[in-house]
């Protein structure tokens, strides 16, 4: 996953998020100061927030950025 690029994310973080829609647009990687490194920015119905990385691993590319 990079900036730029669509992801459907799960049905329980689009919930969270109080989504309608589950696709959101990975922007950046912002540094954590944990063991976990980093989070994703993501915009998405008109305003950014914060993913944890481990949507990397439950959510789906649906269209890359080149």
């Amino acid at each position: 996953m990079q900036a730029g690029d669509l992801v459907k994310i799960s049905e329980g973080a689009r919930h969270h998020r109080k989504l309608s829609s589950p696709i959101v647009m990975l922007v950046e990687k912002t540094p954590r100061k944990d063991w976990l490194e980093y989070d994703w920015l993501v915009f998405a119905e008109g305003r950014y927030f914060k993913l944890g990385r481990q949507m990397e691993d439950s959510g789906e590319v649906i269209s890359a950025s080149r």
